[in-house]
């Protein structure tokens, strides 16, 4: 219903750019063309086994306003923006990724959305991640690329919200919250070549989601080239006092 609302709204009332506020589309061109290119991230500090994982931007300005627009609001009229910003993280962790090795056959990727909490998906009659997963495998999919989503991940019941928990709190609330039904491997299998997978999320901020869903994908042989976020949230490890 909010999804639904929101669209009228900017229907009836016209919509304004997620970054600039100039009416007209979501995002205008200009606040697209400021955009850095993607790059490789990690929170500081690094949780144990966090996957190698490319960002499109930091989490702020555009990126931060349009992401809680999507997710928290229901404009669904930003989700494509934030799809090809998804898309574009993919892609460089594809290229960073193979570049690591030897040359080898092409290979399918997979995407593989983090799940939400069942709280927090029943609060929202909705799936903001999916729907940018979606976007962002149909961009590249448009670009060449053999793309496909795949949802092996479910998430246990019993995980609190993140909100307001420390980097240390967030690893504890989620081990084991996360596994991997086998139905979705099995689908996975039927695929030739071995897939690439790549975990999606739309923010990283300690790292712990990603932490536990690369577990759960390891847990049953299925490990994953690495993560694609849409932003990732500064962090800094504070300097040390002096004595």
């Amino acid at each position: 219903m909010l999804s639904t609302h929101a669209a009228w709204l900017d229907l009836v009332l016209g919509s304004s750019c997620a970054g600039c506020s100039a009416p007209g589309p979501p995002v205008c061109p200009a606040c697209v063309e400021a955009l850095p290119q993607p790059w490789q991230t990690r929170p500081r500090p690094t949780p144990a086994g966090f996957p190698r994982c490319w960002t499109s931007g930091e989490y702020v300005d555009l990126l931060a306003r349009a992401v809680v627009a999507h997710k928290e609001r229901g404009r669904t009229a930003v989700a494509p923006f934030l799809g090809e910003r998804l898309a574009a993280s993919v892609a460089a962790l594809i290229c960073d990724g193979l570049a690591d090795g030897p040359p080898a056959p092409a290979r399918p990727t997979v995407l593989v959305p983090v799940p939400s909490s069942p709280g927090a998906a029943r609060a929202r009659g909705d799936d903001p991640l999916a729907r940018v997963v979606r976007l962002a495998a149909r961009q590249l999919r448009g670009q060449g690329h053999d793309v496909r989503v795949h949802a092996l991940l479910r998430s246990r019941g019993g995980v609190r919200d993140q909100g307001g928990l420390t980097a240390a709190q967030r690893a504890a609330n989620l081990v084991g919250s996360m596994h991997c039904p086998s139905p979705g491997l099995a689908r996975l299998a039927r695929l030739d070549p071995a897939p690439l997978l790549v975990l999606c999320d739309d923010v990283v901020t300690t790292g712990a989601t990603l932490v536990e869903a690369r577990r759960a994908l390891v847990a049953v042989g299925a490990g994953p080239l690495g993560a694609a976020v849409v932003a990732a949230v500064p962090r800094r490890t504070p300097a040390p006092r002096r004595a």
